[in-house]
C-alpha cells in the first residue's frame, strides 16, 4: 500500500472519529446548558439534537460517499459499511423523532448515547487490531445496557437491560478470552498479521480462541442457541431503541464477521463452517417454531429477526465471492426492510393513545386503516420472501450461493422450515382483515403529520420496486466483496 494511500485512509478514519467527538461533547453541553430551561427544554432540545444528528450524518455521507476505487481491502470495506451505516442511522432517526415527542420518554441524554454508538460502530468498522475491536464493542456494549433501561418507568425494561447487562458481561469474558489466546498463540492481535502467521497452523490455542470469538459473535448478531436475551430485550425497550438494536448494530457486526471469517481465518474454513451450519439451522428452527406461538408484536418479530440471521449465516457457509456478494445484498435488504417495518409500528404507535402491544389490537385493522394494512401486508409479503419484493432476492440470492456450493441438505431444510414461517406472517394478515375487531382495537388518527411518512413512503417504493433496479445493491456487494475474497 502506498504512503498517499495510508495517508487517505488514516485522515477518513481521523477525521470520522474526531469530528463525532466534537459533535459528541458539544451536544452534551448544549443539553446540560438548556435542559433545565422553560422554554427550550423539551421537545424544542430533542428537535434540536436531533436535527444537528441528522445534519452531521449527512453531511459526511455527501462528503465521502461511496468508495468504489479499490484501495486497501480493510480501509475500503470499512468506508463503503460505515456510509451505509450512517444511511439506516438517518432512517432510525426520522423514524424515531416523532415517537419520543409523543411518548415524553427521550431526555437529551438518549443523543449523547446515540452518538457513542456512531462512534463505536466507526471504531468497528475500521477495527484491524482485536483489541481496538474490544474496546469498540463494549462501548458499543455499555451504551445498549443503558438504552434497553431508558424507560425507566417499565418494569419490562429494567428486567430487558439487566438480563442484557447480565449475559453481555459473560459473553465479553468469553470474547477477552478469545483474543487473549490469539496472542499467546502468535504474538499479535493484528487482522493482517494474523492472516499471515496463521497459515498451515495446527496451534490448539488458536483453534481455541477461534471458538471463544465465533460464539461470542454470534450471541452479538442474536443467533441461536445465543438468543435467549435477544427477545426480553427487544419487547422490554421502547420501539425506537428495539429499532436501533434491530437494524444498525448488526450491519456493523456481520460486517466484523465477514472481515474475520473472509478474511483473517480463511485457510481454516473446514474447522468454523460447521459451526457455522449448525447456528444457521438453529436459528431459522427457533425463530420459525417460537414465533407461531407468540401474543405480543414485538416478540413475534425478535423471533422473526432470529430466524433472519440463520438466512445471514447461511451465507458465510460458502467462502467464495458469490457467497458473499449475496450476503452483503441480504444484510443491506434486512437492514432497509427492518427500518421499514419498525417505522410502521412506530408510526401506529404515535398515531395512537395507546401502543398496540398485542396481536389482539390489530383486529380489524384492515378495515379502519385499508392503506396503511395494506403496505403492512406488502412489507410481511416482502419479509417472508414472496416475489417479486426485496425480500425474495435476499433470499434467492443466499440459497442459490449455498446450492452452487452444494449444501443441498440443508437448503432443503431451510426452504422446509421457512415454508412453515409464511404462517405466522400470514396469521398477521387475517388479523387485519378477517377477525372481528373488539374493544382492544385500534385505529390511526391522521390529525398531524409525521416526519416518518416520507421515510416510509421511499423505503416502501425500494421494496416494491426492486427488481426494477437490483443493480443498485448488486454493485455496491459486488464491489465490497472482491476487497475481500
Amino acid at each position: 500500500m502506498s504512503f498517499l494511500t495510508y495517508l487517505n485512509n488514516l485522515w477518513f478514519f481521523n477525521i470520522s472519529i474526531f469530528t463525532l467527538s466534537v459533535f459528541l461533547i458539544t451536544s452534551l453541553c448544549f443539553g446540560v446548558r438548556f435542559s433545565s430551561n422553560r422554554n427550550l427544554g423539551y421537545p424544542t432540545l430533542l428537535n434540536c439534537l436531533n436535527f444537528f444528528t441528522l445534519f452531521y450524518l449527512i453531511t459526511v455521507s455527501f462528503s465521502f460517499g461511496f468508495d468504489f476505487v479499490f484501495q486497501d481491502c480493510f480501509y475500503f470495506f470499512g468506508q463503503n459499511f460505515q456510509i451505509l451505516f450512517f444511511l439506516v442511522l438517518m432512517g432510525v432517526l426520522l423514524a424515531s423523532r416523532d415517537f419520543h415527542v409523543a411518548r415524553s420518554v427521550v431526555k437529551y441524554e438518549q443523543d449523547f448515547l446515540f452518538i457513542c454508538v456512531v462512534i463505536s460502530s466507526v471504531c468497528l468498522c475500521f477495527a484491524d487490531d482485536f483489541l481496538i475491536f474490544y474496546l469498540a464493542i463494549e462501548l458499543q456494549s455499555l451504551t445498549f445496557y443503558i438504552l434497553a433501561t431508558f424507560n425507566r418507568n417499565s418494569e419490562f425494561s429494567t428486567e430487558a437491560g439487566l438480563k442484557y447487562f447480565v449475559f453481555g458481561a459473560v459473553i465479553s469474558c468469553f470474547l477477552l478470552f478469545g483474543f487473549s489466546l490469539f496472542y499467546l498463540a502468535f504474538g499479535s492481535t493484528s487482522f493482517e498479521l494474523l492472516f499471515s502467521l496463521v497459515i498451515s497452523s495446527n496451534d490448539p490455542f488458536f483453534f481455541a480462541g477461534m471458538l471463544f470469538t465465533l460464539i461470542a459473535l454470534l450471541f452479538k448478531v442474536g443467533s441461536a442457541p445465543f438468543h435467549a436475551w435477544l427477545c426480553d430485550v427487544y419487547d422490554g425497550a421502547i420501539l425506537s431503541v428495539t429499532l436501533l438494536f434491530a437494524s444498525a448494530p448488526k450491519l456493523i457486526l456481520f460486517s466484523i464477521i465477514i472481515k474475520l471469517f473472509f478474511f483473517s481465518f480463511f485457510e481454516f474454513t473446514p474447522f468454523w463452517t460447521p459451526f457455522f451450519i449448525v447456528a444457521c439451522l438453529s436459528s431459522i428452527t427457533v425463530g420459525t417454531i417460537s414465533a407461531l406461538y407468540q401474543k405480543r408484536v414485538k416478540r413475534l418479530f425478535a423471533y422473526s429477526t432470529i430466524s433472519h440471521t440463520g438466512f445471514i449465516l447461511l451465507g458465510m457457509l460458502a467462502n467464495t465471492a458469490v457467497s458473499s456478494q449475496a450476503l452483503i445484498t441480504y444484510i443491506t435488504i434486512y437492514s432497509l426492510v427492518t427500518v421499514l417495518l419498525f417505522s410502521l409500528l412506530i408510526y401506529s404507535a404515535t398515531s395512537n393513545v395507546n401502543i398496540p402491544k398485542y396481536l389482539a389490537n390489530w383486529t380489524s385493522f384492515g378495515l379502519k386503516n385499508p392503506l396503511f394494512a395494506i403496505s403492512f401486508t406488502i412489507l410481511l409479503f416482502s419479509i417472508a420472501g414472496v416475489p417479486p419484493l426485496a425480500g425474495f432476492f435476499s433470499k434467492f440470492f443466499v440459497l442459490l450461493s449455498a446450492i452452487s456450493n452444494s449444501y443441498y441438505f440443508t437448503c432443503f431444510i431451510i426452504i422446509f422450515i421457512s415454508s412453515a414461517a409464511c404462517f405466522y406472517y400470514i396469521r398477521l394478515i387475517k388479523i387485519f382483515f378477517f377477525v372481528k375487531g373488539s374493544k382492544n382495537s385500534f385505529w390511526l388518527s391522521h390529525s398531524s403529520k409525521q416526519n416518518s411518512e416520507g421515510l416510509i413512503g421511499t423505503l416502501m417504493f425500494a421494496n416494491v420496486c426492486f427488481f426494477l433496479r437490483p443493480d443498485l445493491i448488486s454493485h455496491f456487494s459486488t464491489v465490497v466483496c472482491f476487497s475481500l475474497i
